[in-house]
């Protein structure tokens, strides 16, 4: 439980660090290069917690939809989506 602990309290501040930099460029205090390399890292975060919970068989997990679930790969930014529903639990 403490290592899926860590990787949720990594991956939900990489969230909104991702977040706050796309802002950051709308607002044209960012680059581009900024906000991918944000977005990667809460990508990587994200994967990283997902697996461990697919790995585990989601013993863990919180939230209604188990890290398995086809719709996690489906689309881009899905990733920070899971993160944020496991977080809100």
């Amino acid at each position: 439980m403490a290592r899926r602990l860590l990787l949720l309290r990594r991956a939900a501040p990489a969230d909104r660090r991702a977040s706050a930099t796309e802002l950051d460029h709308l607002r044209g205090r960012a680059t581009v290069t900024q906000v991918e390399h944000a977005l990667d890292c809460a990508d990587t975060a994200a994967t990283v917690l997902r697996g461990f919970d697919m790995e585990t068989d989601g013993v863990y997990a919180a939230g209604v939809l188990r890290g398995e679930y086809p719709i996690w790969g489906d689309e881009p930014d899905t990733g920070c989506a899971y993160v944020r529903q496991e977080y809100a639990e």
